[in-house]
């Protein structure tokens, strides 16, 4: 996310003629003191609501860069946390001032800051370049300020990224599959989880830009990481976590063997994860490999050759299906650049009908 043209390291008169009046002369001094201080005629934008307005050629300039500028006034408590979402045409930077002091500033569509004092606060949308002219909408929104306490097995964070990543605690009590979601309207997320045995990032596996990870995670302390992909992303974000019991049959350890009609659910870590696959007679052999997750890989090795595939089944699924002769092979999954997540694998060896009983054996 590009900083606005205005910032913290200009002296102050310069920093506040970037919002003057627009009136000629009226640039630095004094005169732009006055200008960051919101008049009785500035809209006020209410907490949790939202104001119109547009850019055009009679709106304020900013005398460092030729933009143009509206200013709203905000109503705060001190130590109250707040989102502004900029939307339309416009292509705009956001500024927020308290009194003579910009507390914060960026590139729409979003910016979060927290009040340093209880009175009202100026915002200032203005045009990225002085060629943007436009309508917008700008809204503010409350956000629940995270009381930095360790999530416990399941729960849900709202907090908001302030330009730099930002670790969080979990708690694990009980072993299980655990699906974590970060969510934000304001930047692209990225989520890693790190921990005993675990070390997870996903940047798109939720809706939109979203990011969800689906772990099997034993008990024990685990960091989860909040960022943004442009790297110094600002805004808020929803981190939840929810709990879900372990399926039938999950493969959690290397050596498993896999049965011709069965489905084995397995987690896959970075390394991948290892099964055996022991094949009576010459035969047609399929092997799928599919996940929600992950881009699958797999890859096959016995007496009847090596075989390797990334997205021979549908969509990122993986696939061998050839002819293998009769012996023991080992067969590995893994994602694509060391993926984590939940892997469903199935075997169908042409003549060897599904055994009776539901589920997977280990040798």
């Amino acid at each position: 996310m590009r900083v606005a043209a205005i910032t913290l390291a200009v002296s102050a008169g310069l920093l506040l003629s970037g919002c003057g009046s627009g009136r000629p002369g009226n640039g630095g001094g004094a005169g732009a003191a006055i200008a960051a201080q919101a008049d009785p005629d500035t809209p006020v934008l209410a907490l949790d609501g939202e104001v119109a307005g547009e850019i055009t050629s009679s709106s304020g300039i900013n005398y460092s860069d030729g933009s143009r500028y509206q200013r709203f006034s905000l109503p705060l408590s001190e130590g109250q946390a707040v989102s502004l979402t900029l939307d339309g045409p416009l292509t705009g930077l956001l500024a927020v001032f308290n009194g003579d002091q910009m507390i914060a500033n960026g590139e729409g569509p979003g910016l979060a800051f927290r009040a340093t004092t209880t009175g009202d606060y100026l915002v200032a949308v203005s045009g990225h370049g002085a060629s943007a002219y436009g309508p917008f909408r700008l809204r503010a929104k409350a956000i629940d300020a995270y009381d930095g306490a360790p999530l416990a097995g399941e729960g849900e964070v709202m907090d908001w990224l302030t330009g730099r990543a930002q670790d969080y605690t979990l708690q694990i009590e009980r072993a299980g599959l655990y699906t974590i979601t970060l969510a934000s309207s304001a930047f692209d997320p990225v989520l890693r989880v790190r921990g005993p045995g675990v070390e997870a990032e996903n940047d798109d596996g939720g809706s939109g830009t979203d990011s969800r990870l689906r772990l099997y995670l034993e008990p024990g302390t685990y960091t989860m990481n909040v960022a943004a992909l442009q790297g110094e992303g600002r805004g808020d974000f929803a981190l939840a976590v929810r709990h879900a019991p372990l399926p039938g049959g999950l493969v959690t350890t290397d050596g498993t063997a896999l049965v011709s009609g069965r489905t084995a659910v397995a987690h896959v870590d970075g390394g991948g994860r290892r099964f055996v696959l022991d094949v009576p007679q010459d035969a047609q052999v399929t092997i799928d490999a599919r996940s929600e997750d992950l881009d699958t890989v797999l890859h096959v090795d016995g007496p009847g050759g090596t075989f390797e595939d990334d997205d021979g089944g549908t969509g990122t699924n993986a696939r061998v299906s050839t002819r293998l002769s009769a012996g023991r092979y080992a067969v590995r999954v893994e994602g694509l650049g060391g993926g984590t997540g939940m892997v469903d694998v199935d075997v169908r060896i042409d003549g060897v009908d599904a055994p009776p009983v539901d589920g997977v054996t280990t040798p």
